[in-house]
């Protein structure tokens, strides 16, 4: 059992920070989008159904140029520096399940030891 216990929590913890990228992301998208004369809604809906640093790059690439407002820019910069941390957090659960997987969660020990005790019971078995 021991840490395997602890893996859904990791995954659900990975959930919702990649939620939270989301939201300030879609947030900040939408006010430079309205702020550019651009289409705010589109590209709010693109970043929360669609993979946030691909809708990111393509956003920023195709904006209209125009002035930053700097008060934005701590969504911007929170939301980018929640996607990285989840994004390893992901990639850590993705090692540990693997790792997990290939090891048979040390069951595969457990089993044999159990199956050497049986073998050597039934050949020191005697009959009355």
């Amino acid at each position: 059992m021991g840490i395997a216990v602890f893996f859904p929590i990791f995954l659900i913890f990975a959930m919702f920070l990649g939620l939270a990228a989301k939201v300030l992301l879609a947030i900040w998208i939408y006010k430079d989008a309205e702020q550019r004369g651009m289409n705010a809604i589109l590209w709010c809906l693109l970043m929360i159904f669609i993979n946030v640093i691909i809708i990111l790059v393509i956003y920023l690439i195709v904006r209209t140029k125009g002035e930053v407002m700097r008060k934005n820019l701590g969504l911007l910069i929170s939301g980018i520096g929640v996607a990285v941390v989840n994004t390893f957090i992901v990639i850590i659960a993705c090692i540990f399940l693997l790792f997990f997987a290939v090891n048979d969660g040390g069951m595969h020990n457990m089993m044999n030891d159990y199956d050497n005790e049986y073998q050597y019971d039934m050949d020191n078995w005697q009959e009355f």
